[in-house]
């Protein structure tokens, strides 16, 4: 099932009637917004209403967490990282729209509260645009648009009477208690305290599952007592409050002066992280005055154990930890207290600037595909470094400084948008002719080039190579050079200024010494466009002499697109044997990047060498799997649809050879049996590696269809078909009909019992 959503770490107690309530809503309206004060459990109820509903949409269900993006205009670049888009399409709301356009698809928009502005356009176009889009969000406030439904959270159910022990909240109190205290029980003896816990607190659960953690050093009926000390003397301070703002605060107050000095610093410190850390980032941070690293290990233990910070498998089996955010807002509003938040924001970017560096330096060697995850990781703390550093004139020229260090990332993520986003920000708050000008400028243009964006790559390389000459700086120049031979061979006319170029730029970078990745870098894009120009024996010893290199220093991604480029030259020979058996090298090279560019360029070539070898069936299919591969990315993806003589080559092998060989019909079925397939299927069959069980008939199938086998898979009758997926009873007979005849089965328990065996396969 395709989804984003994030795995359980304790069970959601009660909720039945909202989330059957929440599930009717999204049935009848697109928009549903739930609303309702900070740890009600907005979220929580918003991801079992999810998981639920998931098997209905087709094309997924997709969470775009919003609560540490502050800044609005990277509202629609997050949502479009939440469901895969990686398009470098300028306008980031017009890309969205294309990719959703036919999507039958749950978008979550979760904590949207500071963004409600920006959210509310947002869903608006989403939803005007896009008919079979539903969009649930959570806010503490409605997004106000024209027909959205608003369901407001309520409180657990409190106890009363004789069916106290039923009650929601006591329930969660109890197994939340007994999660800390294995033996708790709530009992004869403990159930009236209990229940006026519970009742205190107001049935909010962020509130229970706080003080349920007490049971390690309090009985409830201490727990209650002190309970009763804060909530009046909250009352006192602040009588305008509500009561169940009053409940929260009370409780988050209580946990706070419950934990140690220790526990209570590091808390207000980690609330300057956005989407958590690992311990060696909290280390780096936190650690100096009134900490040392071995009391901030010892003081995140306290707080875990406490319920405040939640500890998250990372990558690698590295720890993390993360704060709820209304535990991180409060833990800023501490920080900002002490007048630390501006000296804990510095100290946060310096380390994510160290990490940036570290990328850049290490890259170019073995363990690529950690450094990325890692890096990913911490995709919303480098938001938040180049957020304060832009906010802050004098910190400003580190930020531009930052955001060009970080042109790898941008450039291997598939965050190439993002990239330019940064940039172009920062360029227009330091406009003087530095080095960290030059960097940047070099950066984007970069990040251009891959956005099919020639003649604002090529005038940004001008400045760049100007402040080069100002500064006396050898190696910009070389970097430029190249990078302008890249961005002329965009256009089929400009291949030989193209070349020329990239033989310069290559000259002065091995005149920079060694070591020197652009060197290597400059090679790989030469292979390329002498490729395209036509030298292509020249082409193939170049990339196979980058290719050797980059093995010995146990390099992959790089050595990806050298595979890449052999197999496109080895095409362009005629030897499409030989193609496909590089490019299938380059696809197992990129996997483990999710790198969806550099995949879709290899699918596509391997799509021209089956054509090339006399398979224009397996050709098409190929052409549809690229074009699920692109979709993210934008059409025929910017490697390929930025560069005019590569898109006439697709053209003429689609056109001229695969299509005149199939004929019209033929080709159209074939075409669109790739493009049914999903991102793992689609790149199993560009390997070759499809299990000869998986039959042809999965072919056929339309998504609706498929949809409908794993229903039948279920047990499901035609009525409850069809009250799943909102159609009649007789569309649902009639695509049952349908699905019998086209995989030749003749009763539904086949259906299932196929469905399971192409589930194993896949």
């Amino acid at each position: 099932m395709r989804d984003n959503l994030p795995v359980d770490v304790t069970s959601l107690v009660g909720r039945r009637e909202e989330v059957s309530r929440v599930r009717g809503m999204l049935s009848s309206s697109r928009l549903v917004t739930l609303t309702g004060v900070g740890g009600v459990g907005k979220t929580r109820l918003a991801l079992q209403v999810s998981r639920q509903v998931r098997r209905v949409f087709a094309d997924g269900v997709w969470l775009g967490a919003l609560a540490e993006v502050g800044d609005e205009d990277l509202l629609e670049l997050t949502v479009m990282q939440a469901v895969g888009l990686r398009s470098t399409v300028p306008d980031s709301t017009a890309a969205l729209v294309e990719y959703l356009r036919d999507k039958q698809m749950l978008l979550v928009l979760d904590n949207c509260e500071h963004l409600v502005g920006g959210c509310a356009a947002l869903a608006g176009r989403l939803l005007s645009a896009c008919p079979k889009l539903r969009i649930l969000a959570t806010s503490r406030e409605p997004l106000g648009i024209d027909g959205e439904s608003v369901f407001v959270v309520p409180p657990l159910s409190l106890p009363e009477g004789a069916a106290s022990l039923a009650a929601e909240s006591v329930l969660l109190f109890a197994e939340r208690a007994a999660a800390v205290m294995p033996d708790f029980r709530v009992t004869e003896g403990n159930q009236v305290a209990v229940a006026a816990l519970c009742r205190h607190l107001d049935g909010l659960p962020l509130a229970i599952e706080l003080a349920a953690v007490r049971l390690r050093a309090l009985s409830v009926e201490q727990l209650l007592a002190r309970q009763d000390d804060r909530y009046a003397l909250l009352n006192r301070g602040n009588r305008t409050a509500l009561p169940r703002h009053q409940s929260l605060r009370a409780a988050v107050d209580w946990s706070f002066e419950l934990c140690s000095d220790a526990e209570r610093l590091l808390w207000a410190q980690l609330s300057v992280f956005a989407g958590g850390c690992d311990l060696e980032a909290a280390q780096s941070v936190c650690a100096g005055e009134g900490l040392a690293d071995g009391e901030v290990l010892e003081a995140a233990v306290g707080l875990v154990e406490k319920s405040i910070l939640l500890r998250e498998e990372g990558d690698a089996g590295r720890a993390r930890y993360r704060l709820l955010e209304t535990l991180r807002q409060y833990g800023r509003e501490r920080l900002t207290d002490r007048g630390e938040e501006r000296a804990l924001r510095l100290r946060h970017r310096d380390h994510f600037l160290g990490q940036a560096e570290q990328l850049q330096l290490r890259w170019f060697g073995p363990g690529q595909a950690e450094l990325l995850a890692g890096m990913r990781a911490e995709h919303a703390n480098l938001r938040a470094a180049l957020e304060f550093s832009l906010a802050e004139p004098e910190q400003r020229r580190t930020g531009l400084r930052m955001a060009g260090t970080l042109w790898l990332y941008w450039l291997v993520s598939g965050a190439q948008r993002e990239g330019q986003h940064w940039l172009n920000r920062a360029l227009a708050l330091q406009p003087e002719p530095t080095a960290e000008r030059a960097m940047g400028l070099w950066a984007c243009s970069f990040l251009s080039i891959v956005a099919g964006e020639k003649d604002t790559s090529l005038g940004m390389l001008g400045e760049c190579e100007e402040i080069a000459g100002l500064l006396g700086d050898p190696a910009m120049p070389a970097h430029a050079a190249y990078l302008a031979g890249f961005a002329y061979s965009m256009k089929e006319r400009d291949l030989g200024r193209g070349v020329a170029l990239l033989h310069e730029g290559v000259r002065l970078e091995k005149a920079l010494g060694e070591p020197n990745p652009h060197a290597s870098v400059a090679r790989v894009i030469l292979a390329l466009v002498s490729c395209m120009g036509g030298q292509v024996e020249e082409a193939i010893a170049t990339a196979e002499q980058c290719r050797v290199e980059l093995e010995a220093a146990e390099e992959q991604w790089l050595r990806s697109w050298c595979l890449t480029y052999l197999g496109l030259s080895m095409w362009r020979m005629g030897d499409g044997r030989r193609a496909t058996g590089y490019l299938r090298q380059a696809i197992r090279l990129k996997q483990p990047f999710r790198d969806l560019l550099g995949i879709g360029c290899a699918v596509e070539y391997l799509a021209w060498s089956a054509a090339q070898t006399g398979d224009p069936k397996r050709a098409a299919r190929l052409l549809g799997v690229s074009s699920v591969l692109w979709e993210p990315v934008g059409p025929l993806g910017p490697l390929l649809g930025g560069f005019e003589l590569l898109q006439s080559w697709h053209r003429r092998t689609a056109e001229d050879q695969i299509k005149s060989a199939l004929g019209q019909a033929a080709y159209e079925q074939a075409l669109d049996s790739g493009a049914r397939l999903t991102l793992e299927e689609a790149v199993v069959y560009a390997l070759g590696e499809q299990t000869p069980d998986r039959s042809e008939r999965a072919f056929a199938l339309t998504r609706r269809e498929e949809q409908i086998v794993q229903l039948l898979a279920e047990g499901l009758s035609n009525k409850d078909i069809a009250d799943r997926l909102v159609i009649s009873r007789r569309t649902a007979e009639t695509h049952v009909a349908n699905i019998l005849t086209k995989i030749g089965l003749t009763s539904r328990s086949q259906v299932a019992s196929w469905a399971t065996d192409q589930q194993q396969v896949r």
